[in-house]
């Protein structure tokens, strides 16, 4: 084996980042507020608030503004997402952020139960530079005059999603928060990495306790998907930094994958505990929660990249790390110790039968096709239509084939062996080992099997 060193740095160069934010600077809109009905809408925009971000028509951003409780008694409009109007009244520069995220290039209809509400949402946009807005006249009370479809509530309220990409590794960053009560997740964090220097860094997660921290938000779960192989996890980082000591939450099978990779590192019992004992609590398919206070928490086991994976749903969005990735880049790969495409196909499968179709799918990471810009998040309905993969058309047999041919064409991850024995660790790096040559310590090592090969 060779031996990397590791340092730790403070003050590193920086490494581009591609992080989804806008200015939250206010810039009225030189563009005009536009009125549609509910028919109006059903008939020209419906379609688009689920369409693909790879459709030729730019899907359409549908906000429902009512509060939690009319959404339960009366459902709503397939596809919507939900930011209460209240908090723009409670915390009206948090709503203004949440605002920042929706997608600008796209066209954004706000929807209440009579207009008002809505009206008053759609304004704060215009304030905030949006330039293709609407207000739905009449909001869901004419929708269900009109007698147009709901969609009835199922544990789904949306939480708010905010998106930060690390550049370095293309990966996915999630803060899912209650808006009420402020209570949020931090969903597979990243901690930077400089191969050349062997150098480790918290640029990327310094950011991220930053925005919580900015935004006041109170942050009780640290939560990694899996252990990733392709970046080291921020986990222990950011519970260290954030006086609310968040509970750090990753799959039971995780002792698993600690067994194969201690061999393969050839790492003692005293490096590398095998029970799980890094992580707070060891999370099972079934176990269920609330963030604030109603809005349903769940996991499924989703092995097939790894033994270890886990899906969450959380309100009407669900993370599914390198499980599925955005319908035209397909799925994980399957060629780890432990990985099984059929495993995959089943775990998806279970996606696909267990959520409802506007399940909000959040993905590991993105690898941008034919040009397109990165996107994270698209409807578990696309996946089942669309995804080149494993659409609901495909077989096991035409996914096995297909999935074991892509395999076998990747390279291992360019970060796979610091990545593994920090995140085994529960994101702690190797310990100090003694120096062989003074009575001090020599640093910190990475382990890099090596072999031979003609």
């Amino acid at each position: 084996m060779l031996l990397a060193a590791i340092r730790t740095c403070n003050s590193s160069p920086r490494l581009h980042s591609k992080t989804f934010l806008y200015s939250t600077t206010t810039l009225r809109s030189l563009a005009t507020l536009q009125t549609i009905t509910p028919q109006q809408f059903h008939n020209q925009f419906s379609p688009l608030v689920m369409a693909p971000a790879s459709s030729s028509s730019s899907p359409v951003q549908l906000v429902d503004v009512r509060n939690h409780d009319e959404i339960e008694s009366h459902g709503k409009i397939k596809g919507a997402l939900n930011i209460p109007y209240h908090v723009a009244e409670d915390q009206p520069k948090l709503f203004s952020t949440v605002l920042n995220d929706l997608d600008r290039s796209r066209k954004v209809v706000f929807q209440c139960a009579s207009g008002r509400r809505s009206k008053k949402a759609a304004d704060i946009a215009m304030d905030l530079g949006f330039q293709q807005v609407y207000n739905m006249e009449g909001g869901f009370t004419q929708w269900q005059k009109d007698k147009l479809l709901v969609q009835p509530f199922t544990q789904n309220h949306s939480p708010w999603v905010h998106t930060v990409m690390e550049g370095n590794t293309d990966t996915a960053q999630y803060i899912v928060t209650d808006l009420d009560s402020r209570e949020a997740y931090v969903i597979d964090s990243v901690l930077d990495y400089d191969p050349l220097g062997g150098i480790v860094y918290p640029e990327t997660a310094s950011a991220l306790v930053d925005f919580v921290n900015k935004h006041d938000l109170r942050v009780t779960k640290v939560i990694d998907t899996h252990v990733h192989a392709d970046h080291l996890t921020a986990a222990w980082y950011i519970k260290g930094r954030l006086a609310t000591d968040p509970e750090f939450w990753i799959g039971k099978d995780v002792t698993k994958v600690q067994e194969v990779f201690a061999k393969r590192y050839n790492l003692s019992k005293d490096e590398l505990h095998f029970g799980g004992d890094q992580f707070d609590k060891l999370i099972s398919e079934g176990d269920a929660w609330l963030l604030g206070a109603d809005i349903q928490c769940s996991v499924i086991a989703t092995p097939g990249h790894t033994p270890a994976c886990l899906s969450y749903r959380i309100g009407d969005a669900a993370f599914v790390g390198d499980t599925i990735f955005m319908p035209d880049v397909g799925t994980a790969r399957c060629d780890f110790p432990g990985g099984s495409v059929k495993n995959l196909y089943d775990s998806i499968h279970k996606m696909y039968n267990t959520w409802p179709d506007d399940t909000r799918i959040y993905v590991g990471h993105d690898y941008p096709t034919d040009g397109r810009k990165y996107e994270v998040m698209t409807f578990l309905e696309n996946q089942k239509k669309h995804n080149k993969m494993i659409n609901d058309t495909v077989t096991p047999e035409e996914f096995i084939a297909l999935r074991q041919a892509r395999d076998q064409s990747l390279k291992a991850p360019r970060f796979i062996h610091p990545s593994l024995q920090t995140n085994l660790r529960g994101g702690v790096l190797p310990s100090k080992e003694k120096s062989l040559h003074d009575s001090g310590l020599a640093g910190q090592f990475f382990k890099i099997p090596v072999r031979w090969r003609e």
